[in-house]
């Protein structure tokens, strides 16, 4: 049985937001963007509000659950 999408939940919107910064981040984007929820610089990157929602809606935990594959 496959591991059911842990991004199904998300919106394209929220998919499109991880997915650039996943980008600009590069290799570590997890681990930065783990450290901007903490610290609350979320809000200066450009899709600011998304990740908010994002961290929101499904914490920390969904991160370690994502990958770059299921934000296509």
């Amino acid at each position: 049985m496959p591991k059911p999408n842990p991004a199904a939940n998300l919106s394209s919107e929220q998919k499109a937001a991880l997915r650039a910064y996943a980008l600009r981040n590069g290799r570590f984007w997890k681990r930065r963007l783990a450290a901007a929820w903490m610290n609350g610089r979320d809000a200066d990157e450009p899709e600011g509000p998304i990740l908010r929602q994002i961290r929101n809606a499904g914490g920390s935990s969904l991160l370690t659950r994502i990958g770059l594959s299921h934000l296509d």
